[in-house]
């Protein structure tokens, strides 16, 4: 009853971490799934291991989320593949420069939020603009525990984070009579590639002994909730933001 099945998805960053996860739950549910990744090849691997059946499921396109025109082409992209957008998981992202704010430099600040918060809001763009086609659709944010609490040296990685929440709190109140549901998703410490180099640089942040369960997340367990966020069973959600960390935003 998750009621993907064939329906167009797009997922930003999937070429590895959790985007890639989902993109290999939500072929496994039936969906129609747009891989778009700035890392060319790791996102056509992902394409060519859930296509291998010979089913042309998924799509790869590049994309780096920060330049507007290439988010509009990965969005018409979708249409195209899957005759319409119904859904995106959206989890393309930089992690923590591990600086404090005065030794941050403002084209350091400005490159992170390109990516993390600039590259949300226009991949929401197109991707609403889209599902107003077709009367709705559902729209998962990935952001990060680091939106509702302090990390050391991660200045412009907690403001971005909390940018995509306040962002998707707005954008689900315009746009609920349309019937487009849009949440976001705050995953703790996972063993994706970004996070951990991150985590390298503070380890004191994110180590075991500070987790509650005293391991970090597999990608594939933060990608269940971003496919169930989009899924039919969460129907009635949108707006929210929900932690899906072990515990350690409540340590």
């Amino acid at each position: 009853m998750i009621g993907l099945a064939d329906k167009s998805v797009i997922v930003t960053g999937g070429g590895s971490g959790i985007g890639r996860a989902a993109v290999e739950l939500l072929v496994g549910h039936g969906a129609i799934v747009t891989v778009a990744d700035i890392n060319e090849a790791g996102g056509r691997e992902v394409v060519e291991s859930v296509n291998a059946n010979g089913a042309r499921r998924a799509q790869f396109v590049r994309a780096n989320v920060a330049d507007e025109a290439e988010v509009k082409a990965m969005v018409e992209a979708a249409e195209a593949f899957g005759g319409r957008l119904d859904a995106a998981i959206n989890g393309a992202g930089i992690g923590q420069l591990g600086k404090k704010v005065h030794e941050l430099d403002a084209s350091e600040w400005d490159a992170h939020m390109a990516i993390n918060l600039r590259g949300m809001f226009l991949c929401m763009k197109y991707e609403i603009a889209a599902m107003l086609k077709v009367g709705g659709g559902s729209i998962c944010a990935i952001s990060s525990v680091a939106a509702v609490m302090g990390l050391t040296t991660s200045p412009e990685y907690c403001a971005g984070k909390a940018g995509v929440n306040g962002l998707v709190r707005a954008a689900a109140i315009d746009y609920a009579k349309q019937g487009i549901r849009i949440n976001a998703l705050l995953p703790g410490a996972t063993n994706t590639p970004l996070a951990v180099k991150a985590a390298a640089t503070k380890p004191k942040d994110v180590g075991p002994m500070t987790l509650p369960n005293g391991r970090r997340a597999e990608p594939v367990e933060i990608a269940r909730g971003a496919v169930w966020m989009i899924s039919d069973e969460a129907s009635y959600m949108t707006g929210s933001c929900l932690t899906l960390d072990g515990g350690l935003s409540i340590v």
